[in-house]
């Protein structure tokens, strides 16, 4: 039996997925890509009593590959807030979906784990430009503005990273971004320690913005 966890490889995905495993550690294989490769389940060949795990993943995307692992007896745990289609109904799927505007994957996690780690699920809603969810959250946790700023500032990073064509594209692969986080139940303490990393993202995202904002308009 093989476990599986993908996700997408920007911050509202890897954030999903640092939940979930601080709360329910567990040994798996990392499925992972840029922002825009949502269809990971077709990267998967299932064998009966496989353990999958699909996090920011559109069901739309991956309706079919869904089908055909659950046909090759996995289970499937699947959260998101993407488009789904027709939620396929098997008695090997958990689905937690929802697809209002005001939430995103690691706003699902934070529920369904009973609220563990919400300072990573803040960080995946500042990532995924929910600023005023993710706001209003850290005031209900009583955080400052400048913790507000870094949290953010953190999720734009992480998002930001899984921008690309392909993996080479990027700063780090998502999954080496997921792992160095995962170690450290509080952003506030990644943010601490692996300062580094955070500072190659924030310096990069900076400077591609100010190369885009230099960009004069075509007439």
């Amino acid at each position: 039996m093989t476990a599986y966890d993908l996700f997408n490889g920007d911050a509202d995905g890897i954030c999903s997925l640092i939940q979930l495993r601080l709360a329910h550690l567990k040994e798996t294989t990392l499925v992972t890509g840029v922002k825009r490769d949502n269809a990971l389940l077709e990267n998967i060949d299932a064998k009966p009593g496989d353990d999958i795990t699909v996090l920011d993943l559109a069901m739309a995307r991956n309706t079919t590959a869904l089908n055909r692992v659950l046909e090759q007896g996995a289970k499937v745990l699947y959260l998101d807030h993407h488009h789904a289609g027709d939620i396929l109904k098997h008695p090997n799927l958990e689905a937690h979906i929802k697809t209002a505007s005001d939430t995103c994957t690691a706003l699902i996690v934070d529920e369904l784990i009973g609220k563990q780690f919400s300072l990573w699920a803040i960080v995946g809603a500042y990532g995924d430009n929910l600023i005023d969810v993710a706001d209003a959250y850290a005031s209900q946790l009583n955080l400052t503005d400048a913790q507000k700023q870094d949290l953010k500032a953190l999720g734009t990073a992480l998002n930001y990273n899984g921008y690309g064509e392909q993996l080479s594209d990027l700063w780090f692969n998502p999954a080496d971004l997921y792992r160095s986080a995962v170690k450290y139940r509080s952003p506030f303490t990644y943010i601490k320690e692996e300062a580094e990393t955070i500072a190659t993202l924030t310096n990069g995202y900076q400077h591609d913005l100010e190369q885009g904002l230099s960009v004069k308009p075509y007439k």
